[in-house]
């Protein structure tokens, strides 16, 4: 016959037993829905990588874009002021002069799109993307962007010379120029739609030539574009360590 006390172990055994299993349920169900959670946020970091992935591919295109700009931009002011030394140029090349007195001011530095990064910023998710290293790195790249856009939309020069030379080329002759395909680097100053006598354009440069109002801003508006080439290099050099860092990022995810 059992003792109370064999009754009692008995009891307490099988209460401990309820309970371990109890807690072992409670952990279980901890850690699955922990797994769960860690799926689903590596989830959105993996769609967030993809997305910041495809918007600095984006601005690699757009920043080579913008580099062939500043070649272009630069030339034009070198056969301006070749166009003012040399006047024969005006028969050579009468449609890229005409052009490049009015295009000299286009910008040659393109904005650049932050929408995923500023969305990951503004949302406070910025701390679903694990690496710390590239969040700083992209944190340096925005503010880079930010410092150089303030500094390359500050275009004095230009606007100086665009009023210096205000009336010198002709409505006729500004509306072929805008309708141009001037947005494209390799076919700039060879499309005008227009026909532009030599003499007509000898006259425009040697009244160009004589307003210093507009000669004096050459050097700055070359320099402009100088340094635009230089910052497009530069971000150029951060915009393909990062995308490397994240194709690395991507490789991890899938493994």
């Amino acid at each position: 016959m059992k003792t109370i006390l064999e009754i009692l172990k008995r009891k307490w055994a099988e209460y401990l037993l309820e309970i371990l299993v109890i807690i072992i349920g409670i952990l279980g169900a901890f850690v699955l829905n922990n797994w769960s959670e860690v799926r689903k946020e590596k989830a959105i970091e993996q769609n967030y990588l993809s997305r910041l992935y495809a918007d600095l591919q984006n601005d690699r295109e757009i920043l080579t874009f913008s580099k062939d700009l500043t070649e272009i931009r630069m030339s034009q002011i070198n056969l301006l002021i070749d166009a003012i030394q040399n006047p024969d140029l005006s028969s050579e090349k009468p449609k890229q002069i005409i052009e490049s007195i009015e295009k000299v001011t286009w910008l040659s530095y393109l904005p650049l799109s932050r929408i995923v990064y500023n969305e990951l910023l503004n949302s406070g998710k910025m701390s679903l993307i694990q690496s710390e290293e590239l969040r700083k790195q992209l944190a340096i790249y925005s503010a880079e962007i930010d410092h150089w856009e303030i500094i390359l939309n500050n275009k004095v020069s230009q606007k100086e010379f665009a009023n210096a030379t205000a009336g010198l080329l002709s409505i006729e002759i500004l509306t072929a120029i805008e309708n141009s395909e001037s947005t494209d680097p390799l076919k700039s100053s060879h499309n005008l739609d227009i026909e532009i006598a030599p003499n007509e354009v000898k006259r425009i440069i040697q009244e160009l030539s004589s307003n210093s109002d507009a000669v004096k801003w050459f050097p700055q508006i070359y320099h402009y574009h100088v340094l635009a080439a230089k910052v497009i290099d530069e971000l150029k050099a951060q915009v393909e360590f990062l995308i490397e860092f994240i194709e690395d990022q991507l490789e991890n995810h899938n493994l």
